[in-house]
């Protein structure tokens, strides 16, 4: 029997989130405010694959259940 696959909204939204903010980081010469604007959206994708990652332990007992 085929298991399926639990998938979780948050990492779907921070993984992009971290990927763009830490890109625009390294993008060298962006000006100050972007570089701001860079972390917080770093920082805003960490926040959601951690969440990510508490969602998907808390699915994945309730699929186990």
């Amino acid at each position: 029997m085929k298991k399926k696959k639990v998938k979780s909204p948050w990492a779907l939204a921070g993984f992009p989130l971290y990927i763009i903010g830490f890109s625009l980081l390294l993008a060298g010469s962006a000006p100050e405010w972007l570089e701001t604007v860079s972390k917080i959206m770093i920082v805003l994708g960490v926040i959601l694959l951690i969440i990510a990652g508490i969602d998907l332990k808390k699915r994945k007992e309730s699929v186990q259940a």
